[in-house]
C-alpha cells in the first residue's frame, strides 16, 4: 500500500506540479478518513500500472555516473557546489550575466548517492518546479542579502565569500571585490526565492528579472549530461568562499 501511494505521488509531481500555472479558486468539501477503511489494492495497482510504466521508462533513465556520494551541507557542500555549478553553466550557455549564485538549502531535498545517476535521482535531490531567474538587486540590498545569509549560517551560493563570525557576515566579497553599494548585482537564482522566501527578502525587492523556461531540476539534468557526454564523472567539491569562525563575545 505504502508503494502504491508513492506512485501516486510521484505522478502528480511529474504531471501536476508546475507553478508557472495561475491559482484557481475551486469548490472543496471536507472527507472523514477512516484509517480502518478498507482498500481495494488490486483495483488500485491495475488504475496505476500504465502511470507507472511510463513513470519509470523516464525515472530510470541513466544520465550520468558519481564515484561518490555528494552530500548537502552548510555553510558549504560538495553537492551545493555541483548544483551552483550547474546553475552557472545553464545560465552562461544562455548569455546571461550574472555576479553570484544563490539558491535555497531547502530546495534540496536529497544526496546524489554513488554510482549510476538516473532522472529519478534528479527527481529526488530537486522535486519542486522552480525555475531559473537573474534578479538585479541594489548595492544595499546585496549587503541585507549577505547578512542574513550569514544570520542563517550559510546558503548554497558562489561568488559570495565571506566569513560568518558569531552569525555576522565580515570581509564580504563578490566575485572577490567588496561590494559597493553605489552599483547593482545581478543573482543567479530560483523564482521561488523571487518572492523573498525563506526570509531572504532583499530577494524581493529586485528591479528587473530575467526569467528562464527551465526548471533547477531540468539544468542539473542538462549539465549532468553534458559532462558526461565529455566523458566526465559527477564530482565536486567546496570552493571555500564561505568559512565559519567562532569569536570570543
Amino acid at each position: 500500500m505504502h508503494k502504491i501511494l508513492f506512485i501516486v505521488a510521484a505522478i502528480a509531481v511529474l504531471y501536476g506540479c508546475d507553478t508557472r500555472k495561475q491559482p484557481q479558486v475551486v469548490d472543496t468539501d471536507l472527507i472523514a478518513v477512516v484509517h480502518t477503511a478498507r482498500c481495494d489494492t488490486n483495483e488500485m495497482s491495475r488504475w496505476i500500472a500504465p502511470y507507472k510504466t511510463t513513470l519509470d521508462r523516464v525515472m530510470d533513465v541513466p544520465i550520468g555516473y558519481a564515484p561518490q556520494t555528494l552530500r548537502i551541507g552548510l555553510p558549504e557542500s560538495p553537492l551545493g557546489a555541483m548544483v551552483t555549478t550547474a546553475m552557472g553553466y545553464y545560465a552562461t550557455t544562455h548569455k546571461q550575466h550574472y555576479d553570484c549564485i544563490v539558491t535555497n538549502i531547502g530546495g534540496i531535498r536529497d544526496s546524489l548517492a554513488q554510482g549510476e545517476i538516473t532522472v529519478g535521482s534528479i527527481f529526488r535531490i530537486s522535486p519542486f518546479n522552480n525555475r531559473l531567474v537573474v534578479l538585479t538587486i541594489s548595492g544595499s540590498e546585496m549587503r541585507e542579502l549577505c547578512r542574513i545569509i550569514a544570520a542563517q549560517g550559510g546558503q548554497v551560493t558562489s561568488g559570495i565569500a565571506m566569513t560568518i563570525a558569531n552569525g555576522s557576515a565580515e570581509n564580504v566579497k563578490i566575485n572577490k571585490l567588496p561590494i559597493d553599494t553605489l552599483r547593482n548585482y545581478k543573482i543567479l537564482t530560483n523564482d521561488y526565492l523571487s518572492f523573498g522566501n525563506d526570509y531572504l527578502y532583499p530577494l524581493a525587492k529586485y528591479t528587473s528579472i530575467y526569467a528562464f523556461e527551465a526548471t533547477l531540476r531540468e539544468v542539473i539534468v542538462d549539465y549532468i549530461r553534458y559532462k558526461t557526454r565529455k566523458g566526465d564523472r559527477i564530482t565536486a567539491k567546496p570552493a571555500g568562499e564561505v568559512v565559519v569562525a567562532y569569536r570570543d563575545k
